[in-house]
């Protein structure tokens, strides 16, 4: 179950969450639990089919009701479990498979060994349909942005969400694909963040990837982004690297912050979080810089 990638995952708050509400369950605390979980990545345990492909893994109880188990940590998860396949899910999605009613689940498990915070399936279905109702209003919202401020907003999501998050848990798999479909991948993810039946404001030729292996323990990916901003935030380029004996992988931005003047030099960590670095170099020596810190980490 342990690996590389899933140890760049915390979610130390939720866990410190769970526990405070085991010793005083109150409803606000229980709130507490699940808010700090709505944004979070859970380890969830899986069987390998035929057709190689990871399914997620079920645990009975006594009365032979089956329940999603998943996992804040690997530190949660028993012996036999550690050895196991694993996914990465997000909390929502996790959500999703309780809702659905052909796995007939009685609801999520959290940390069953350790926790054993059971979420009955009646209350996920009611965060999985509340999550649908927010996009929906989400959704329409968004329709009724200008062209600049659709531009904006689909560039910021991809930008500082949806190209990290799928580094941070596809991994190697993420990283070949953009090496190997380069402008065709980005552009592509920009398409699938399209919403209310718009099209994707930008072309192919808006963005250009190179791949460079650096070292036989480095390999870095620059995604030059459109020229043309509609607002702040916004990234002049990103950096992804990745260290292929260890397999861990790093995001960094070169950006227009609105927080502080001029080009900044930026990172998104596995927890989605943003931290500005401090001033960008110039062009001319921000690969090396890169570089550095990729050597350092």
């Amino acid at each position: 179950m342990e690996n590389n990638r899933t140890k760049q995952i915390s979610n130390e708050k939720a866990e410190a969450a769970i526990i405070e509400y085991k010793a005083e369950r109150t409803k606000e605390n229980f709130s507490k639990v699940l808010n700090l979980l709505r944004p979070s990545q859970l380890f969830v345990p899986a069987l390998i089919n035929e057709d190689k492909k990871p399914l997620p893994l079920f645990l009975k109880n006594n009365e032979e009701e089956q329940f999603l188990a998943v996992f804040t940590s690997q530190k949660h998860a028993s012996e036999e479990l550690k050895r196991q396949a694993v996914m990465v899910m997000p909390f929502p999605v996790c959500n999703s498979l309780v809702a659905n009613d052909k796995f007939n689940l009685k609801g999520m498990v959290i940390n069953p060994y350790t926790d054993n915070l059971i979420l009955k399936a009646e209350l996920v279905k009611r965060l999985y349909e509340a999550d649908i109702t927010l996009a929906k209003q989400v959704n329409e919202k968004r329709a009724e942005l200008t062209p600049a401020q659709y531009r904006q907003r689909i560039r910021s999501q991809v930008e500082y969400g949806i190209l990290p998050g799928k580094l941070y848990t596809e991994g190697e798999a993420f990283v070949n694909r953009l090496c190997d479909e380069k402008e065709a991948l980005i552009y592509q993810i920009f398409s699938d963040a399209c919403i209310g039946g718009k099209g994707n404001p930008f072309s192919k030729s808006d963005f250009a990837v190179m791949a460079m292996t650096i070292s036989s323990n480095l390999l870095l990916i620059r995604v030059d982004m459109p020229a043309k901003a509609d607002g702040e935030p916004f990234c002049y380029r990103v950096y992804v690297t990745f260290h292929p004996e260890t397999k861990e992988s790093d995001y960094y931005v070169i950006e227009k912050n609105p927080k502080a003047e001029g080009r900044r030099l930026g990172r998104v960590g596995a927890d989605g979080k943003h931290e500005d670095i401090g001033e960008a170099p110039v062009e001319g020596v921000e690969l090396q810089e890169i570089i550095d810190r990729s050597s350092i980490n």
